[in-house]
């Protein structure tokens, strides 16, 4: 239900581009301990700008807009409850994302991003402006075409996703609504891979808090006079928005009216998203079984599960897409040299990133696991989301909050295929996914309900993250490092004894976690979260874990002027 392995999400519920993107520029330094050269920028325009920092002001970017979807979905949740109309919304979103997402999505990080960031390095400006032009117009006259299709088809496609007899014409309704909002987030999607290869990471990090904040408005400004359908229509809103506070940042490049299928930069983005679109159908045939499936274990639960997927989705953001937008244009230098020390630089930041994003997770999968129960009653426990509605949503965020260490990894290492021009392993990989996605679906559907499913996208996210990972070290031997697994022992250990000690800290406050008022929750949640990250760090300094060090050497670096 969540698509978490290429950090996608909802175009109604995680933002327009995956799990959020990025923020943008200034001097900063390298990633601690890190050779300089996996570092260099990839244009002159980036210099002094290299990877750690990007990240870290990537996830100061998602911060504001994961904390603007959140309070999105918390006024779904107050206004619509986890109900069945809610679920004919998400069961809209998904259709609208599908095509989005088939069209495009997969592209920005597949293949627009790598061939932008070529084209960005060598300084072709002309080049790249006729590149994006083409891509713009094929956008808006292909996905015209599509939405046209989808929405005389629309009875069709909500009868396959499962909806019920009750909210069926609701369902309906609500999709042929939020269809032409893939318009405007294909042009959207287009500019933000532009700023990508360019590093200039706030712009569009800011663009999807602008994306959220216009559907806020929009839900609560038309509650009254259109219901649900003020929600749907707040897509259109914020995917508006979004576009327009990208323009001025790209007022430097040329619009031309031309769809130009011959230029060597358009053939090669067509040529590597090619599988990348093939695998993205076989992932969306897991989202239409999904959905159908969810249906039929309660009228609430496509509704309870798209709220879990949104607490799983803010750290997904906040690190692992932060990190992997980062990295990913450096990356893809590193992949395109053919000089040894570089493709050492290419292993040594694939590999400090990967430690990096394993360390920051695991604190925060602990609290999500641990702290479940009163973490979404106080997001969302208010006006039409009842206790029932906090338990459904608890259920399905234990089954999903287990693979966010494996998800983290997964979105850097698809990324470093895609530098390196290999979008065909990634999408095989994804093949088999859906594989062990139906296997462990169909099992457990009728024995744990909900429940089942969350496991099952799990399973299936955590295997694909697995794969991938073997997959490249044996391209890539030094990836085969014993100090990595001694790492990844380590994180483990200290995981373990953090959630114990936050279990503890949730048994003796037990009493202010379900208070009736919101500041007892509130101060038993910060001070089990408080004891349970203090705990992750005496553990990580008892065991020597070396990478603490360096965060927070960079979390006091200031930013270098000039």
């Amino acid at each position: 239900m969540t698509n978490l392995q290429r950090g996608g999400g909802d175009a109604g519920e995680a933002g327009p581009t995956g799990p959020d993107p990025v923020p943008e520029h200034a001097g900063v330094p390298s990633l601690p301990g890190a050779d300089e050269s996996a570092a260099r920028p990839a244009s002159p325009v980036a210099a002094g700008r290299p990877v750690a920092k990007a990240a870290v002001l990537i996830g100061l970017g998602n911060v504001t807009s994961r904390v603007l979807g959140l309070v999105r979905e918390q006024v779904i949740a107050a206004l619509y409850g986890a109900t069945g109309a809610t679920s004919a919304f998400r069961t809209a979103t998904r259709v609208s994302t599908a095509a989005y997402d088939l069209l495009l999505s997969g592209a920005v990080t597949s293949a627009l991003v790598p061939v932008f960031s070529d084209y960005t390095a060598a300084g072709k400006t002309a080049d790249l402006s006729r590149i994006i032009s083409t891509f713009i117009n094929l956008t808006l006259t292909g996905m015209a075409v599509v939405v046209g299709l989808l929405a005389l088809a629309t009875p069709l496609l909500v009868s396959v996703l499962g909806a019920d007899v009750e909210h069926f014409d609701l369902a309906v309704d609500l999709t042929r609504i939020a269809l032409p909002s893939i318009l405007l987030l294909g042009i959207s999607g287009i500019l933000t891979s532009v700023l990508y290869a360019r590093q200039a990471f706030a712009v569009p990090a800011f663009g999807v808090a602008v994306y959220n904040a216009g559907i806020i408005v929009a839900a609560l400004a038309l509650a009254g006079p259109f219901s649900i359908h003020g929600l749907a229509l707040g897509l259109g809103v914020g995917a508006l928005l979004q576009v327009l506070v990208q323009l001025p940042a790209l007022r430097d490049l040329r619009y031309q009216p031309v769809i130009d299928l011959r230029h060597p930069g358009v053939r090669l983005v067509l040529h590597l998203y090619a599988p990348v679109f093939l695998g993205m159908i076989a992932s969306y045939a897991v989202v239409i079984v999904d959905t159908h499936l969810a249906w039929r274990t309660g009228s609430d639960s496509v509704a309870a599960m798209g709220f879990a997927g949104t607490l799983i989705q803010f750290p997904l953001g906040l690190v692992g897409a932060a990190a992997s937008l980062a990295i990913l244009p450096s990356l893809a230098r590193l992949a395109s040299s053919a000089e040894p020390q570089d493709q050492a630089a290419f292993v040594d930041l694939l590999l400090r990133g990967m430690k990096m994003v394993i360390l920051l997770i695991v604190p925060l999968a602990v609290a999500l696991i641990v702290l479940r129960g009163p973490v979404v009653s106080l997001l969302f426990e208010r006006a039409a989301f009842d206790a029932v509605a906090t338990q459904r949503t608890a259920v399905a965020l234990t089954g999903y909050a287990p693979q966010l260490p494996f998800v983290v990894v997964d979105q850097l290492l698809i990324v470093a295929f895609y530098a390196r021009k290999n979008t065909v392993i990634p999408v095989l990989v994804g093949i088999a996914g859906v594989g062990m996605y139906l296997a462990v679906a169909l099992a457990l559907v009728t024995p744990l309900g909900m429940l089942g499913l969350a496991i099952a996208n799990a399973a299936q996210n955590s295997v694909h993250g697995l794969i991938l990972f073997i997959l490249l070290a044996r391209l890539l031997p030094p990836l085969r490092s014993i100090a990595l697994a001694g790492f990844v022992m380590r994180i483990a250990a200290s995981g373990a004894f953090s959630a114990a000690v936050v279990a503890a800290a949730a048994s003796v406050l037990a009493s202010s976690l379900a208070s009736p008022d919101v500041l007892p929750r509130v101060a038993g949640l910060i001070a089990a979260g408080t004891l349970g990250l203090t705990s992750y760090a005496v553990a990580l300094v008892a065991l020597r874990v070396g990478e603490l060090s360096s965060i927070v050497t960079l979390l006091r670096t200031r930013p270098r002027r000039g």
